[in-house]
């Protein structure tokens, strides 16, 4: 199969079956065909194996199960890493809950033929189900956009992080940048790759190449307001948050916002003060030590 010039797009699923089958329906009414799409099933345990051969047997989807459950940053490696090694020359990459409106991918593909490769990645707009901007997946705009201001008149703002919600990259970035970091497991894996990336080119948000995240609240996660009962995943944030500073020189910054998270969880935290202490110091402790290898592809 002739997968040059293709978009291979790389869905990472973990047990949420009704939304995946609105997200794969939102990639099959792409006005941009020239793509395929890889689901990377993180071994749900629900019906999505099942629920999903029809899609394989009609040849909607390429479909993958990880064996196990790699987390988010486990399944962009994996997913990545197989789109690469498939041939193709864009990836475009998103959660089980990123809802594609029709146009998306064609307006990243035409924004990239418009840069002429002149970026390390795009992202898509990301809203909620009013219509307001996803606080989750805001981007971070570069310190440096004004270089770039005349770009605005089309759509396009230079940015310095984004989010694997709607992330559209090219293979030439891949192979310099390398893959995800699967020891991340969850959270900070795309800033991670974003400030990689940003060492090679500038990162550009293409603001009408617009995806719905269909998450329940808009609202950023945080270990100050989030139940207690999924306290536990915050270790990974703050593990990752103290490799991710680390790496560009910024440790000073991380001391800075744990401190300022230990303050906000005594001041607003309504329960569980102690426990979430707990939490964040033992992803700190962990930081320390944490540094895992980035994994390259093997060029073709």
């Amino acid at each position: 199969m002739e997968t040059e010039n293709k978009v291979g797009i790389v869905l990472v699923t973990y047990n949420r079956l009704k939304l995946l089958l609105q997200a794969i329906d939102a990639l099959l009414n792409q006005t941009y065909r020239n793509a395929d799409i890889l689901i990377i099933n993180n071994a749900s345990t629900d019906d999505t194996e099942e629920q999903l051969k029809p899609y394989v047997e009609r040849g909607d989807i390429i479909y993958f199960n990880t064996g196990k459950n790699l987390g988010g940053a486990g399944g962009f490696n994996y997913g990545l890493k197989t789109a690469y090694e498939k041939g193709y020359k864009y990836f475009w990459m998103m959660d089980d809950d990123s809802i594609a409106e029709p146009d998306a991918l064609e307006k990243l593909v035409k924004a990239s033929e418009f840069m002429k490769g002149k970026y390390s990645y795009l992202s898509n707009y990301v809203y909620w189900r009013d219509g307001s901007p996803c606080k989750m997946n805001a981007p971070q705009i570069a310190d440096d956009w004004m270089q770039d201001a005349n770009l605005s008149y089309d759509g396009l703002i230079r940015i310095q992080r984004a989010t694997f919600v709607g992330f559209f990259t090219n293979r030439e970035i891949v192979e310099k940048v390398g893959l995800p970091i699967k020891e991340f497991f969850i959270w900070s894996d795309d800033t991670n790759y974003c400030w990689r990336c940003n060492k090679i080119a500038p990162g550009y948000l293409v603001s009408d190449a617009k995806v719905e995240h269909r998450i329940v609240t808009n609202a950023d996660a945080d270990i100050v307001t989030d139940d207690t009962d999924r306290l536990s995943r915050y270790v990974y944030a703050f593990r990752n948050r103290a490799y991710n500073y680390r790496m560009v020189g910024i440790q000073s910054k991380y001391k800075i916002y744990v401190l300022r998270k230990f303050l906000q969880i005594l001041k607003h935290s309504k329960n569980g003060k102690w426990k979430r202490i707990r939490v964040m110091m033992k992803g700190v402790r962990q930081g320390k030590h944490f540094n895992p290898p980035i994994e390259y592809v093997n060029k073709r």
